[in-house]
């Protein structure tokens, strides 16, 4: 078909029916069906065979057996880290040893720092470990779900052996970058895991929301709605705000048996194989994938978790199935989503062309330096409203490369250091999923945080959101100087950027917090 504006609207429909239904699937499915429609000029027979093709395609890859397998596996390790006690004996531990209230929102996020392998992990396991704990020196479970929130949904994706890394992989292999141009139609040679990897220093949004949930915490910080709940938290020990506590007794749930070894076990055995196997692993194959390695570091882990626990009688045999049934669930529903996702993204980037057709409508009407700025706030839009950051990356990564190389006027196949804009536009992308599923009441993240700490996603949200804007308008200063400066090179546009939004953001909590402390 030839460009016309309809190649924006299945994004576009995407938006507004997860936005109204406050559902992920319906919408994405309704994007595929008007992209395939879109596609083949309304044809609605050629369109259904289309869209079967489509499907036919991403459920006969390899690379998508492997990363969903790895998804499953990594569900199945949380399932067992909770059942065997391992996340309860760290409480236990730390209880001996804490003094204050800032101490113990300290370790809060200490916890959630060594969860940097997967967000679902840490929001759904560091709340419910550390309730009892916080509960003690009066946190607000508000203040409890902003800080759990705030370290796992950042972190991960800054995080190279993180469940996100073979994510992000692969929608940049689907993006055509290839470290060889041995496929038709690779746009730039590189290796997606590597060009991830250099990325990370763009992903503005993550570092300062980091840096901002460490300050507040050493710093006492408290303003907004945040404060209302602290005051009542300190006053009457009522820790919901005043709202009758509803949040479910953990106390005789935990495994009372589990110790540290039990937590952290699993957790180094899939960071260090992960680590191994993505570093070696071409030394045994040419152009391994990297859904490979985290297969096999995910089927590493799940052996000598299963052989940890069941020779120190924590678990039985029997329980394994139960287990990969456990994990299976827990990934269930992203996994449907990211299938659903990834064929939208191809219909959008190689049957409607939408990048190249941005391109040639913004060319001559619009600052390339303003390119990160733009991605990142379209990207915060559509996982606000989407409630899903691997949905806004599988999304937005086919629009975004295409439309950066067409800008740039590269010639396919390009070499990645070509393209001056390539690493902030996939930190502006990455970075945009990750603000936007932070502070969407609707994202599955939000709801992980809010109960496991006992509070409510409405409540969350709202109390969240105040300390997440000065983040919010620093990324945006962040990527807009990147933009201006990257003709200067990336390190020294990352630097400069980076580190005039990061005096900001930390004055902008500062000054807030000074000023509560007046009234």
């Amino acid at each position: 078909m030839t460009s016309h504006w309809l190649v924006l609207t299945p994004p576009i429909i995407v938006l507004i029916i997860a936005f109204i239904t406050k559902r992920l699937n319906p919408a994405l499915i309704t994007g595929i069906i008007c992209a395939a429609l879109i596609a083949m000029d309304f044809n609605i027979i050629a369109s259904v065979k289309l869209t079967g093709f489509g499907f036919w395609i991403k459920i006969t890859e390899v690379d998508t057996w492997l990363i969903y397998s790895f998804l499953i596996m990594l569900g199945t390790v949380v399932s067992l880290v909770i059942k065997t006690g391992g996340a309860a004996a760290f409480t236990t531990f730390a209880s001996k040893k804490l003094k204050t209230k800032k101490q113990a929102e300290t370790t809060s996020l200490l916890f959630s720092l060594s969860l940097f392998i997967d967000d679902y992990l840490s929001n759904s396991t560091v709340g419910y470990v550390m309730r009892p704990l916080t509960d003690k020196f009066k946190v607000a479970r508000a203040k409890l779900a902003f800080m759990v929130h705030s370290i796992a949904t950042p972190l991960v994706a800054i995080a190279p052996v993180s469940g996100w890394s073979g994510m992000i992989a692969q929608r940049l292999a689907e993006a055509k970058i290839a470290p060889a141009a041995t496929a038709a139609g690779v746009s730039i040679l590189a290796d997606p895991y590597l060009l991830y990897v250099k990325s990370i220093p763009f992903i503005f949004y993550s570092f300062l929301m980091l840096i901002s949930v460490i300050f507040v915490v050493r710093k006492r910080i408290s303003y907004g709605p945040m404060h209302h709940h602290e005051i009542i938290a300190e006053k009457t020990g009522n820790l919901t705000g005043g709202n009758k506590d509803e949040a479910p007794s953990i106390g005789d749930s935990h495994n009372k048996t589990g110790t540290l070894a039990d937590l952290f076990v699993p957790l180094f055995t899939l960071a260090g194989t992960m680590t191994i196997c993505t570093l070696f692993l071409g030394k045994i194959i040419t152009n391994p994938s990297s859904f490979l390695a985290l297969f096999i570091a995910g089927a590493i882990t799940v052996v000598v978790s299963f052989l940890f626990s069941i020779t120190r009688n924590k678990i039985k045999t029997t329980d394994i199935k139960k287990l990969f049934f456990d994990g299976f669930k827990l990934m269930k529903d992203p996994i449907i989503m990211l299938f659903l996702a990834s064929i939208l993204g191809m219909f959008i980037q190689e049957n409607l062309l939408t990048g190249h057709f941005l391109a040639d409508l913004l060319v001559g009407s619009i600052n390339l330096a303003l390119i990160p700025l733009m991605l990142f706030l379209v990207s915060a839009a559509i996982a606000i409203a989407t409630g899903t950051s691997w949905g806004t990356i599988a999304i937005m990564m086919p629009i975004a490369i295409p439309m950066v190389i067409k800008l740039s006027q590269a010639s396919l196949p390009a070499a990645a250091s070509s393209i001056a804009l390539l690493l902030p536009t996939i930190g502006a992308v990455l970075s945009g999923a990750v603000c936007g599923d932070h502070i969407s009441p609707v994202s599955e993240t939000t709801v992980m945080a809010s109960s496991s700490a006992g509070s409510t996603p409405v409540v969350h949200a709202v109390t969240q959101f105040f300390y997440a804007l000065p983040a919010v308008l620093c990324s945006c200063l962040a990527f807009l100087l990147s933009g201006y400066l990257i003709g200067h090179g990336n390190f020294i546009s990352c630097a400069i950027s980076f580190s005039i939004s990061l005096v900001l953001c930390l004055a902008i909590l500062y000054i807030l917090g000074r000023i509560n402390k007046k009234k």
